[in-house]
């Protein structure tokens, strides 16, 4: 049993070189600098990676069975209160009087500083960042419903939320008498559908949460102008430290269209699509076993190819410029002959 432990302790799977033939040199203390600044980087690397995290985007069937959902707005028409029809009319046929949930407040027409003014829109969806929506997410409601205050004032201020299908559909803003039927008729040179949009929503309603028809203006000098918004609406799951927000995003596309005199229906429509897909937007941090296991095989392997790498470079130098490169900056090994010094190199 005595002698099967002294085996085992003298027992060396990896034979090293013993320290009476190594030598050491200047090659060979550049590279080990190279190589642990090297770690030291890859290190750093790995740890601001652990701490970022990364985020990640992933697309799945909408399963979330929901009839209903909101259309959050904040809409300045330069036409009075008392002129305007507010609609819903989804592609089943069902229709929905707007007027009875939002709020008409007569005021003077502006156009609010850095607001986009008859600017292009990009029809692509544009995703916000996660770290955006964490930090605007901030859920809130209208305070009141069907307010009506100065309603005969040169501008109407129409904002709230209604409550719609979540199918497509088409909510509108039309002047009484055009396109439905009513007691009165606006005069056609009465219509003036420049609008300024503060806020267009769907879903919960956050405010911070900037959308792509958010701050922005169309103007016109004409009556008859008709603002067709085509939206595509993609619901849209942000998730980051187990705290998780729903909302919607959607792409826009305006198309306008002049109509002569009474041959046609002016107005400002926004045509909504839902699309059957959801998009989750997620924080994903690797486990920290992981990241240890990692680090240790990127650490391995540096050094496995640092050795292969030094062992090649060394032989092609000594084939190029012979064997004397090879003892460039090595440590001189003193002897019993001082004609007989010998340079071993430290591998």
């Amino acid at each position: 049993m005595d002698n099967f432990r002294k085996s085992v302790r003298a027992f060396d799977a990896f034979p090293k070189t013993q320290p009476t033939h190594q030598v050491r040199s200047e090659k060979g203390g550049l590279s080990t600098v190279v190589v642990v600044f090297l770690s030291l980087f890859i290190l750093w690397m790995e740890i601001g990676g652990f701490i970022d995290s990364e985020i990640d985007h992933q697309f799945s069937v909408d399963d979330n069975v929901v009839k209903e959902l909101k259309i959050n707005m904040d809409i300045l028409v330069a036409m009075p209160c008392q002129f305007i029809h507010t609609n819903v009319l989804d592609i089943t046929d069902d229709r929905l009087m707007a007027s009875e949930f939002l709020n008409y407040e007569g005021m003077n027409f502006f156009v609010p500083n850095r607001y986009s003014v008859n600017e292009h829109r990009n029809p692509l969806v544009n995703t916000p960042d996660l770290s955006e929506i964490m930090r605007d997410g901030l859920r809130a409601d209208f305070s009141v419903k069907s307010l009506r205050v100065n309603t005969g004032g040169p501008a109407c201020h129409i904002f709230g939320s209604i409550p719609v299908n979540k199918v497509s559909g088409d909510f509108h803003i039309t002047a009484k008498g055009l396109g439905y039927r009513d007691a009165s008729q606006v005069p056609w040179e009465a219509l003036n559908f420049t609008h300024v949009i503060t806020e267009f929503s769907f879903g919960d309603f956050y405010p911070f949460v900037n959308n792509p028809l958010d701050f922005t203006v169309q103007t016109t000098p004409e009556n008859g102008v008709l603002y067709s918004y085509f939206l595509s609406v993609v619901p849209t799951a942000y998730k980051k430290l187990g705290v998780e927000i729903e909302t919607t995003q959607f792409s826009v596309n305006l198309v306008k269209k002049t109509f002569e005199p009474m041959r046609g229906t002016p107005g400002i429509s926004f045509k909504y699509d839902f699309e059957p897909i959801k998009l989750h937007v997620e924080e994903r941090r690797i486990p920290f076993l992981q990241f240890l296991f990692n680090l240790a095989t990127i650490c391995c392997g540096l050094l496995v190819v640092y050795g292969w790498a030094y062992k090649l470079f060394d032989q092609v130098m000594s084939l190029l410029f012979g064997k004397k490169f090879t003892a460039w900056g090595a440590e001189l090994t003193p002897s019993l002959l001082d004609d007989d010094t010998k340079y071993e190199r430290l591998a």
